[in-house]
């Protein structure tokens, strides 16, 4: 609900899969790729009526950052200079973010980011009103908030005075249910004009349940695997590659995910633009499989290493987990599986003593760069980059992709190429695309998900329905 509420300079358009204005009329980067300047629009009111201006975004960014601090999440900020002193406490303000005057902002680079301008369509980069000391946040969107109980429920009216297309809909009341179970059951009640998601195992019959429309959308994120490049045995490229070719991604979709999702065969999900047909990735593969087995000398061993799968407590991580040592079973491998605790998981996970584990990744921006950078640059080990894995030619390719302003054709061919070697190393075990499932009634129109995740609200509308004679 929040993307109806508040809003980032620039949008990602689904339709063209390309960057679009926002709350920013235009944009542009300097000659030497280490800053961008945005000019802001002149009409826009915050829900409070105040008119925003440059200020209002540097006030909100550093807000936001300040929230983040140096956790994961601290590379969205990380290029911008003096983002990291600010939050050391050495300066009071982000120095590399300035206000050129009322409508026009200039952020500068310690190190070129041509992904910036990605980056900041993540909620982080989301523009509110800092300036009054309340509990809401006014923000600039199409609905403004009225009631807010994070635990229950949101409500919030169309705002009047909104620059854009206002929507049709007059009011929005967002419900949060415990789980998804008890959500369905309240659609099928009645209660419920539309549900942003679906038990997994209630897909199959609801495809087939005319009362409803489920919409399936491809998401820009994916159900993987981590190998520990730097741990034995799982620092053989050729046994990671092994595993690779070893998974019936098709029969783990169908049978484990309740068809929900696409299987995956590359790193970038098919949502991402730039996405790349051309790559053939990994397949099942017998053949293969042995071939490589053998060349790692895993077969030739008296007692072969045992693989263990490690995944955070859950039925639907736990059946996959089921799923995937039944399939590398069938291919001579020795695998264990352990369930623990998330914040145990989580802990050993992100301090790397995990060898072989379940992985999720759900893009923060709509770009290549938003996947390949955090999880295989070697300056995020041992914060996004879980697998440890080090290519020194990779970080190359990719700090050139983020130099690469003028053209965006040459940084999509960079960041294919190091794509390509990524997929080759196999620090990684991709098993399927994700896909957001809603259900909607059929009066609901113009209700879609894109690949972040976010509804356009001012395409949806309700119609009367027809009533019965």
């Amino acid at each position: 609900m929040a993307s109806a509420i508040y809003e980032p300079l620039v949008r990602w358009d689904d339709e063209t899969g390309s960057i679009k204005a926002g709350l920013a009329n235009t944009w542009g980067y300097g000659k030497d790729s280490r800053s961008i300047v945005f000019m802001l629009k002149t009409n826009v009111s915050f829900h409070n009526g105040r008119r925003m201006q440059a200020e209002d975004v540097k006030l909100s960014w550093e807000r936001s950052l300040k929230t983040i601090g140096m956790g994961s999440r601290f590379y969205l900020f990380s290029t911008i200079e003096g983002a990291e002193g600010f939050l050391k406490g050495d300066t009071p303000e982000i120095t590399g973010i300035k206000v050129l005057n009322s409508q026009t902002l200039q952020v500068n680079f310690s190190t070129p980011d041509s992904a910036f301008v990605y980056k900041i369509t993540n909620p982080a980069f989301w523009v509110a009103d800092t300036r009054d000391n309340v509990e809401i946040l006014m923000g600039t969107g199409p609905f403004r908030l009225d009631f807010f109980d994070p635990e229950k429920s949101f409500s919030a009216q169309r705002f009047q005075r909104y620059y854009g297309l206002r929507p049709s809909i007059t009011k929005l009341d967002i419900i949060c249910y415990e789980d998804e179970t008890k959500g369905l059951a309240a659609f099928q009640n009645g209660e419920l004009d539309a549900l942003n998601t679906v038990p997994l195992s209630e897909v199959s019959w609801l495809e087939k349940d005319k009362s409803a429309r489920l919409v399936k959308s491809p998401l820009m994120g994916f159900y993987a695997c981590g190998m520990n490049t730097v741990s034995v045995p799982f620092n053989q490229p050729e046994l990671r590659q092994a595993i690779s070719y070893t998974i019936d991604r098709e029969a783990l979709v169908k049978n484990v995910l309740g068809g929900v999702g696409q299987p995956a065969r590359t790193i970038i999900p098919l949502a991402v633009p730039g996405y790349n047909r051309s790559l053939l990735g990994y397949s099942f593969d017998p053949d293969k499989v042995m071939e490589l087995l053998m060349e790692c000398d895993y077969l030739n061993r008296a007692m072969p290493s045992t693989l263990t799968y490690t995944f955070n407590s859950d039925p639907g991580h736990a059946r996959m987990a089921q799923a995937l040592k039944t399939q590398l079973e069938n291919m001579d491998m020795v695998v264990e599986t352990m369930s623990l605790p998330w914040t145990e998981f989580e802990q050993r996970m992100v301090s790397r003593q995990l060898g072989f584990f379940r992985m999720g990744w759900e893009v923060d921006y709509p770009d290549p760069d938003g996947i390949l950078f955090p999880l295989f640059h070697s300056s995020q080990i041992g914060i996004t980059n879980l697998t440890g894995y080090n290519n020194p030619q990779v970080d190359r390719i990719l700090d050139a992709a983020r130099s690469e302003t003028k053209s965006n054709t040459e940084r999509i061919k960079l960041l294919r190429r190091a794509e390509q070697i990524i997929l080759d190393d196999a620090p990684m075990l991709w098993i399927a695309s994700n896909e957001g499932v809603s259900l909607v009634r059929s009066n609901v129109k113009g209700f879609k998900l894109n690949g972040l995740n976010l509804i356009n609200w001012q395409g949806l509308s309700i119609e009367a329905e027809a009533s019965q004679k």
